[in-house]
């Protein structure tokens, strides 16, 4: 049973300062162009992996035994640029397309790449208050991207950057610090 005289100080004690969800880091290697998604990422979440039980009925009752681990997809929000770096534009939904169609053709449905020359791993780091040291890092293993989301554009909307969202599959990802 919760202690019911738990005090602010004593709530203080145990969370701290706390982590903040704007303190986050990505490097995504991007195929074939060589840049890297880093500050173009807006919004995420760390990706989800789950281990689904297996039920065996048994004389009215359920035996529950953990089943294998599954990874689902894993979808973030980008920014769209149009900037150009070291003389090269750079259009982060076009270059997503761009490796998508290199996986599957838009037009011609093939492709010519073996598995791992499509993939590449990414990382997440989630910093502390000071944003100097990660307290989280997640490594994807061997992404790719499934779903280039929509721009949304319309006259009326002022004062804002477009965005749109990306979804990838990818193997399994670590935790540093959690046992493999």
């Amino acid at each position: 049973m919760a202690d019911i005289n738990l005090t602010l100080g004593d709530f203080k004690q145990a969370v701290g300062m706390g982590t903040r969800p704007s303190r986050y880091a990505v490097t995504m290697p991007l195929y074939g162009s060589g840049e890297k998604l880093e500050v173009e990422v807006s919004a995420l979440t760390l990706p989800e992996s789950n281990v689904p039980s297996i039920q065996i009925p048994f004389r009215g009752r359920v035996l529950k035994l953990p089943g294998d681990r599954r990874f689902g997809a894993w979808t973030f929000t980008v920014y769209d640029t149009d900037a150009t770096q070291q003389g090269v534009s750079r259009e982060v939904w076009k270059d997503l397309h761009e490796w998508s169609s290199q996986i599957n053709a838009l037009e011609a449905n093939e492709t010519n790449l073996k598995y791992t020359d499509f993939t590449r791993d990414w990382t997440i780091q989630h910093y502390n208050l000071n944003g100097k040291s990660d307290i989280k890092t997640v490594r994807l293993k061997h992404c790719w991207p499934t779903i280039v989301g929509p721009i949304q554009l319309a006259y009326g909307a002022m004062d804002q950057l477009v965005q749109f969202t990306c979804t990838v599959e990818y193997e399994y990802f670590t935790v540093d610090g959690v046992s493999k």
